[in-house]
């Protein structure tokens, strides 16, 4: 037995899954995020509990006035002992002036694993959109046993997107980008066969690192479809091979 509790814009589906664990979707049924929206959401995935979230679609954070007050989300995660939360939503889509600022925060139990997926999407190519101004602040903050383990942090604020994304020292030119991050007592060994599926050519513009019980991947593509493709592979060898988020099968 569990409670729900959901509110304003955001829903949440269970698609019906095979096997064990549960899935969850998120909705937005505004269709995107507008400046001064605020979203707060609590989970707490019980002792032995098996959780994949995932999104309906992408999320889009829309175009702000010079003077409005930024979106917020705040996002607060408990995993008890020998739990498992995969939390694998389709990319955040950034519209030219869009101002955001997002804190997730995760306290685990050392034998809990979690695995953290987020994809960032910088303005619209397909519609030619040329980034000028943003103003985003992106947090990951996950305590282990009470331990700070990881904070994961991303400020842009800018007035040339465009051309700060272009330098070789950001991302090259490359629109979209990802992290992933997986904290979990068999992390490590994951690091090595990794390393080597990184290596085909799907997967160019991605490497990974691992220290501590994490493994972290970082990675870059020239548009959220191709960034989508690579991590298909990476997250299935990190999730051995489970099944794909409802929302993802093509």
């Amino acid at each position: 037995m569990a409670d729900l509790e959901q509110g304003g814009c955001c829903r949440l589906l269970f698609p019906r899954i095979a096997g064990t664990g549960l899935e969850a979707a998120t909705v937005n049924i505004s269709g995107g995020i507008a400046a001064g929206d605020r979203i707060e959401g609590w989970l707490i995935c019980g002792e032995g509990s098996d959780l994949l979230l995932t999104s309906q679609a992408a999320e889009r954070v829309y175009r702000a006035r010079p003077h409005d007050d930024p979106a917020t989300m705040t996002l607060t995660c408990q995993l008890e002992p020998r739990s498992r939360l995969e939390w694998l939503p389709h990319g955040t889509i950034f519209f030219d002036g869009s101002s955001f600022n997002r804190h997730m925060q995760v306290n685990m139990a050392g034998s809990a694993e979690f695995l953290f997926l987020e994809s960032r999407i910088f303005g619209r190519k397909g519609s030619g959109e040329v980034l000028s101004a943003l103003n985003i602040t992106d947090r990951l903050s996950i305590k282990r046993d009470g331990k700070l383990v990881l904070e994961e942090a991303l400020r842009l604020e800018s007035q040339t997107v465009a051309k700060l994304l272009a330098q070789a020292a950001v991302s090259g030119g490359q629109g979209s980008v990802a992290t992933v991050v997986l904290v979990s007592p068999n992390a490590m060994g994951l690091l090595e066969k990794l390393r080597v599926h990184l290596q085909a050519p799907e997967s160019a513009g991605f490497a990974a690192s691992a220290w501590n019980g994490m493994l972290v991947v970082r990675g870059l593509a020239g548009s959220g479809w191709l960034l989508e493709k690579a991590l298909r592979g990476i997250l299935a060898l990190l999730r051995q091979n489970r099944p794909m988020p409802s929302t993802w099968r093509s």
